[in-house]
């Protein structure tokens, strides 16, 4: 799982979470188009399909279609509205060549008794009904206007049906619980683009579902009996209509949602899960009443906590220092990224493991000390750390990765411990206020990549090993001399 970009639990609660908008917004509606008689049936073949063809991806291939199953949600709503529309099309044609087909009828049936000849008269469009200048929808509800004012009903005061009140405070619970996740998940800090998404699947689901009204289900009604007269079914009704509190309910369910969240939210949360000699941290969810600083206990439940997952802290834009128990030794990528105020960091004292854009565009970290027990230092671990100074590499260290250090502009001196053997391309890429580079003389680096002091404008002179291999790029646009170790 480690190599995938979710794991699987937390891909089957994605997929859980966006099940709900997937079959209300995409499999119902396309159930009904494809067959409104069978529409129960097809929405379950469709579900069913749906669910095999996700857990088949989660267990045996990946779990990252779990972000391309919340994609498909918003495609399946442009689609379902594109062929829900050709449908409605296709219908108003049909039913405008009935109404023309019958219009000729009736003018046809007077020439049966027609007067002489010079009794006809020419008929203009005063002569007809203005409704039937209208698009078939328009004319349907002209028609089921005029029969609610003979039956005595007042469309404007708010009535509804008892079964779509039942219907709309369903998915008022729905909407509800949708805002407590949405909320909940803010707390989370993932990325922007996802409560981008979540944002417009609330608005989506909103819009939807206050088309649930009275007109629009008499005009559903008269179409799903075409040969029922119009009178009859508003008479038949007027005996279910009820006052509509929807709008009410569904104000008072979201207030309760977004407090339901704060309280929830209220104290920062761990989430731990099992590690090969104690447990990692998944998640970490900050509170309302601390967002600046974290301080990670040793152990949980009697357990030493031996490892941060990636993006345990990522996005965090009001945390400023983190304290690390000395137990974890391992810390995965983007653990720290895009914590733009992050200025402190105590990191563990046996840290053997810092992933690939652990400290990704943390902007104001100014210093960093790796432990001599650290051996692996991902790629990017640095980048675009803006107001580091002061770096003290650990001994241990065999190589810096392409990136590592790129775009940390105020940084001016870096010691490259004696066990490096390779410096990776772009890895001080644009630090623009490097002057000092400190090679030993007893450094086994060989080989220095492409790029990887480009741009170092401030760096005049560096002194290397005699048999490094040197990339033709390594030192472009940086009019630094270059001296060897005898």
């Amino acid at each position: 799982m480690d190599n995938q970009m979710i794991g699987l639990w937390p891909a089957i609660g994605m997929e859980a979470f966006v099940t709900i908008h997937m079959s209300l917004f995409v499999l119902l509606p396309l159930a009904g188009i494809i067959s409104e008689r069978n529409r129960k049936k097809v929405f379950w073949a469709l579900f069913g399909a749906r669910v095999i063809f996700l857990l088949v991806f989660d267990f045996f291939i990946t779990t990252a279609v779990a972000f391309l199953d919340f994609a498909s949600v918003f495609l399946g709503i442009v689609l379902v509205a594109a062929l829900g529309g050709l449908k409605r099309a296709l219908a108003a044609s049909a039913g405008s060549a009935q109404t023309a087909s019958g219009q000729t009828a009736v003018n046809a049936a007077p020439q049966t008794n027609a007067a002489p000849a010079a009794d006809k008269r020419r008929v203009t469009p005063a002569d007809f009904d203005p409704l039937f200048s209208k698009n078939t929808d328009e004319c349907l509800q002209g028609f089921i206007e005029r029969e609610l004012q003979r039956a005595g009903i007042n469309n404007t005061k708010g009535l509804i049906p008892e079964e779509v009140l039942r219907r709309r405070n369903i998915l008022n619970i729905l909407f509800a619980v949708l805002l407590y996740l949405y909320i909940s998940l803010i707390f989370f800090h993932f990325p922007v683009f996802v409560y981008a998404f979540g944002l417009i699947i609330l608005v989506v689901y909103a819009v939807l579902t206050s088309r649930y009204k009275l007109m629009k289900y008499l005009m559903k009604e008269v179409k799903a009996r075409p040969q029922e007269k119009i009178s009859n079914i508003i008479l038949n009704v007027r005996t279910t209509l009820v006052p509509d509190y929807s709008v009410k309910l569904l104000v008072a369910l979201s207030v309760v949602a977004v407090g339901a969240a704060l309280v929830t939210f209220a104290e920062p949360r761990i989430f731990y899960e099992k590690a090969d000699g104690g447990v990692n941290v998944r998640y970490y969810a900050f509170g309302l009443t601390n967002m600046t600083s974290v301080e990670i206990p040793d152990t949980y439940k009697g357990e030493k906590v031996v490892g941060l997952r990636g993006n345990t802290f990522s996005n965090m834009p009001f945390l400023k220092e983190v304290t690390l128990p000395n137990t974890i030794g391992e810390i995965r990528g983007q653990a720290f990224k895009n914590c733009v105020r992050l200025e402190r960091v105590k990191l563990p004292e046996h840290l053997e493991y810092l992933g690939g854009g652990a400290f990704y565009q943390c902007e104001r970290l100014e210093s960093i000390v790796l432990p001599d027990t650290l051996t692996y230092l991902g790629g990017e671990a640095f980048y675009g750390c803006e107001s580091l100074r002061s770096v003290q590499l650990s001994d241990n260290l065999s190589e810096i990765r392409g990136n590592t250090f790129e775009n940390c502009i105020r940084l001016k001196s870096i010691d490259i411990p004696d066990r490096v053997n390779r410096i990776g391309g772009h890895a001080f890429y644009g630090d623009r206020n490097l002057n000092s580079v400190g090679i030993s003389p007893d450094s086994s680096l060989r080989e220095i990549g492409s790029s990887a002091f480009r741009l170092c404008t401030g760096l005049k002179e560096i002194t290397l090993p005699a048999d490094v291999t040197i990339d033709e790029r390594a030192f472009k646009e940086t009019h630094v001399r270059i001296a060897y170790y005898e």
